[in-house]
């Protein structure tokens, strides 16, 4: 029996995550079988010969666990909306995986995730004196070799650099503020200066895009029964967040001393005012919308 062959993957890229998974790009299509692969660029889905779906990170711009059917039962599936080089709106996948709670974390580390100075410090605080200096470094630095790193505290070997990175630094970061800070990347390009750099550690998450104040990243997810809008808020605290909802429109206000938010959603389909689901987690808020279902009255 031949070996299936394996993905071409791009001069720098490494695998971060790979399992057996299946994929479908609208509600009424089937699951495609594949291979999922996520790198340190792109996430896809690959079939012998072939790539079936695939995005830069840098182009996704939401990322949620739904239920979906499937074979004849109801199961976690994630939900991608990304950014289509051929589409001006915003496009989905969805993408049925083993431990999909990991993937999610996962996508969203290298994708989504924004680290500020105020969890910076929360991590600093826990860490000893050697582990401070080298999250600090690689925060004020962007980057960092590990020799560099090794030469802040005059580390005995690499090893002992690797094992606070990756054991205390990290470990830290996980228990403090939900997820990890350092990642290894073999090649990436600094977009301060447009340099390459090689091997060396980075604080984990993508590149973001600079918005304009008052404007935030928008999607609306039509799922027959119910509408669910995800938008990014940043820097937004919950309590500050001021939902209004009329007919078919939804308005977001959100006034903080840093931001000054209004948005008016035009809605696909009427709604119920009193029906208002909402979640806001690392600055994105879900809002789920029951539809109003009009019964014709018989005469």
């Amino acid at each position: 029996m031949k070996n299936k062959p394996d993905p071409v993957l791009n001069t720098g890229e490494e695998v971060v995550l790979t399992h057996a998974g299946f994929y479908k790009d609208n509600l009424r299509s089937g699951w495609k079988p594949g291979h999922l692969y996520l790198t340190n660029t792109r996430l896809f889905l690959w079939q012998p010969a072939r790539v079936i779906f695939q995005t830069l990170l840098e182009n996704i711009k939401g990322i949620s666990i739904q239920p979906r059917g499937f074979i004849l039962r109801s199961k976690d599936a994630l939900c991608i909306s990304y950014k289509h080089p051929n589409n001006e709106g915003l496009s989905r996948a969805w993408i049925m995986v083993k431990d999909v709670e990991t993937w999610k974390n996962r996508i969203f580390e290298r994708s989504l995730l924004e680290i500020n100075q105020e969890q910076i410090d929360k991590v600093i605080k826990e860490l000893d004196p050697e582990s401070q200096n080298i999250l600090g470094f690689v925060w004020q630095n962007r980057h960092a070799a590990i020799n560099e790193l090794a030469s802040l505290y005059k580390a005995p070997n690499h090893m002992d650099v690797l094992h606070r990175v990756r054991n205390i630094v990290n470990a830290t970061a996980e228990k403090v503020i939900g997820f990890p800070v350092l990642v290894f990347e073999r090649s990436k390009i600094d977009e301060t200066t447009g340099k390459k750099v090689m091997f060396s550690w980075w604080i984990i998450g993508g590149d973001k895009l600079k918005k304009d104040e008052g404007q935030a990243l928008l999607d609306i997810f039509d799922e027959r029964d119910y509408l669910n809008i995800i938008m990014e808020l940043k820097g937004a605290q919950e309590e500050d967040i001021l939902l209004g909802v009329d007919g078919d429109k939804l308005t977001v206000s959100c006034k903080t001393p840093e931001t000054n938010y209004y948005e008016e959603v035009s809605l696909p389909a009427k709604v119920d005012k009193e029906g208002i689901v909402r979640k806001y987690h690392n600055n994105i808020l879900e809002v789920r919308l029951q539809k109003l279902i009009l019964k014709e009255v018989k005469r």
